[in-house]
């Protein structure tokens, strides 16, 4: 298998996909238990729940997206991007 991501590219991509899954999950809790910062304005969703499933949803998919990258990462170590085989 050879790497579709470059090796940089792979590191940081793991790095934020994991800083953006705990900020969106600790969204996700804020808006699921009606916190007042989230929730206690005149402008912000009436629906908290239906919210917190969005972030829990978008927090799965960083978690996809930096297993996919930590892959990646995996594979550079065994097959360097641009290896010619003969």
């Amino acid at each position: 298998m050879r790497p579709i991501v470059s090796l940089a590219n792979a590191g940081i991509y793991t790095v934020i996909s994991i800083f953006g899954a705990i900020i969106l999950s600790v969204f996700g809790y804020g808006f699921a238990h009606n916190w007042e910062a989230l929730m206690g304005s005149t402008n912000d969703p009436e629906d908290g729940k239906a919210v917190a499933k969005v972030c829990y949803l978008a927090a799965v998919s960083y978690v996809f997206l930096g297993a996919f990258c930590a892959c990646q990462l995996g594979v550079h170590t065994r097959k360097p991007r641009g290896e010619i085989q003969l």
